[in-house]
């Protein structure tokens, strides 16, 4: 009896969640529960599953299908991705090493605790740890969201968008539940393998149509010129636009909870300062994906979501059961990102805000325990954003960027100046917090720089002015922290 394309497919991609799931768990109950094990893997990733992680961090829902999607809207400023793909990694090669050693040193297990310890205030701990879940919320939303997509897509239907996104975020809040960050990078080992074989069968696409990259190239030019130049097609996205995101993301990318976290699990520095080193080749990977948004622009101009042009294409031109792989390819990006950033909301929500905030007697054990069920939490309310609050999914990792990067003066300036101070750190990021709002909804990135970068500008001013008003923290916590950085890697 004949398999219908859409059970194949879903067979296939389903297999591939319940397959990550296992391997997951597995990761998770082999080893001891205690908060360093679930929040930072006992500081014992080895390069290879670093790596992978942070190559997890490239390949989300964003590339897979956001990528496409703005390649297919507006075509040539969507590659400032693939540049900062690059950057970002240059700047974490350069900057991870010292979050690994302080982390190590210091006992650091989330991104807030820097601001902790650093300033000497779990108030502003409290309150970095706010702002990276709120701006952490669009981002979880973007993986729930790409996941629906490309798993109705790729079952040609046979399953609705709402019901693939709420059975595989169940399995997914299950397994950080048990295997926390362990299982975590243990699922973006098996994504990544994936990616390689998906990113090299798109590449195919034009040669099968065109007869070649260049041929596909030549009639986008004769159809949509727009798409090749800036501003792009819209016409609102120049070289101003570009460069400002490009530095944005530049900037933002080892501002991200989750990443630093990732870079507090290393087992040394030289282990995440070699995975940096090698990641940007990983984003390579990334092109087929703008070239798929691009051939879509040729093929399908009346395409009512851009976010689909990846597995419309694929459903075109490929049998069932490839749809079902670069499907489950698909899906496994959007959601071993997912994961990693629901368990890094959690565990800030639970260490920052709960033991270091407002119950301060709390052990390190129940701060675990806690974190755990938030996951739960945290996974339900992104699912409920996503359903009723959906936006294209680039415009939602933009926002995130936006937000996140606002970290970046009272990590840098921690590290290389004793004149910073809490009251600065915390005015500054108030203030840039709210550029990002005004700039995003009010006046949209005016002279076309991004609403981030305006953000980080008065941010580095107000914690330079307030900063020089105001009292530095002990001589004896200024000194650990520079003696550290001082400290060749």
């Amino acid at each position: 009896m004949e398999v219908a394309p859409g059970t194949l497919a879903l067979s296939i991609i389903f297999g591939w969640i319940v397959l990550s799931t296992v391997i997951a768990i597995m990761a998770g109950i082999l080893k001891k529960f205690s908060l360093e094990e679930w929040f930072v893997a006992s500081r014992g990733l080895s390069f290879i599953v670093i790596y992978f992680a942070l190559a997890a961090e490239i390949y989300s829902g964003f590339t897979f299908l956001g990528l496409a999607g703005w390649a297919y809207k507006f075509g040539a400023p969507i590659l400032y991705a693939l540049a900062y793909f690059v950057t970002a990694y240059s700047t974490g090669f350069m900057l991870t090493p010292y979050y690994n050693r302080i982390a190590r040193k210091l006992g650091l297990v989330t991104q807030p605790d820097y601001f902790v310890t650093r300033y000497e205030s779990k108030w502003l701990g409290v309150l970095v740890a706010i702002i990276g879940v709120v701006f952490f919320v669009p981002y979880v939303q973007l993986q729930i969201g790409a996941t629906g997509i490309i798993i109705e897509l790729a079952s040609y239907g046979a399953i609705e968008r709402t019901t693939a996104m709420i059975i595989a975020f169940i399995l997914v809040a299950i397994f950080i539940f048990i295997g926390g960050i362990r299982g975590v990078a243990w699922t973006n080992v098996l994504q990544g393998i994936l990616m390689w074989i998906i990113a090299i069968a798109l590449l195919s696409v034009p040669f099968i149509t065109f007869g070649g990259i260049e041929q596909m190239f030549r009639q986008l030019e004769m159809v949509s010129p727009q798409h090749l130049t800036l501003p792009g097609a819209a016409g609102i996205h120049g070289i101003p636009w570009y460069m400002s995101t490009l530095l944005l993301c530049t900037l933002g990318f080892w501002m991200f909870p989750h990443l630093v976290m990732r870079a507090y699990a290393a087992k040394d520095e030289r282990t995440i300062m070699r995975s940096c080193a090698w990641m940007s080749w990983y984003s390579v990977l990334a092109f087929p994906i703008v070239i798929i948004g691009l051939y879509a622009v040729l093929m399908y101009p009346e395409l009512v979501n851009p976010d689909w042009a990846v597995m419309w294409t694929v459903r075109d031109l490929f049998p069932a059961w490839v749809v079902g792989l670069v499907g489950a390819g698909g899906a496994a990006a959007a959601i071993s990102t997912g994961a990693g950033l629901i368990q890094a909301s959690a565990g800030i929500i639970a260490r920052n805000i709960v033991q270091r905030g407002f119950w301060p007697k709390a052990t390190d054990i129940q701060t675990a325990w806690i974190a755990r069920f938030l996951v739960f939490i945290v996974t339900i309310v992104a699912l409920l954003l996503q359903l009723y609050a959906p936006a294209l999914l680039v415009a939602l990792l933009l926002m995130s960027y936006s937000g996140m990067v606002q970290f970046f003066p009272g990590v840098v300036l921690g590290l290389r100046t004793k004149w910073v101070t809490k009251a600065g750190v915390a005015s500054g990021l108030i203030a840039g917090v709210l550029v990002v709002i005004l700039t995003t909804y009010v006046w949209s990135n005016p002279l076309q720089i991004h609403s981030g970068i305006w953000g980080l500008l008065v941010n580095f001013i107000v914690t330079i002015i307030v900063s020089k008003m105001t009292k530095p923290p002990s001589e004896a916590t200024i000194e650990a922290f520079l003696e550290e950085v001082a400290t060749k890697p």
